[in-house]
């Protein structure tokens, strides 16, 4: 039976502002960005989690 895919947005905490909240992309520099303060967060680690159902 296959597992059903969670569909929660991913929440990253920024190191500049300390918020939590789901990161922008920017297509520029191809790097996530935090919402509030543009501020260059590390999400790929919970994107790839997320991708392969890890917690």
């Amino acid at each position: 039976m296959a597992k059903k895919q969670d569909d929660t947005p991913v929440t990253v905490r920024c190191p500049n502002c300390k918020q939590t909240r789901e990161p922008d992309f920017n297509e520029t520099t191809r790097h996530h960005v935090c919402s509030i303060c543009g501020e260059q967060v590390d999400a790929q680690v919970f994107i790839e989690k997320r991708k392969r159902g890890m917690k």
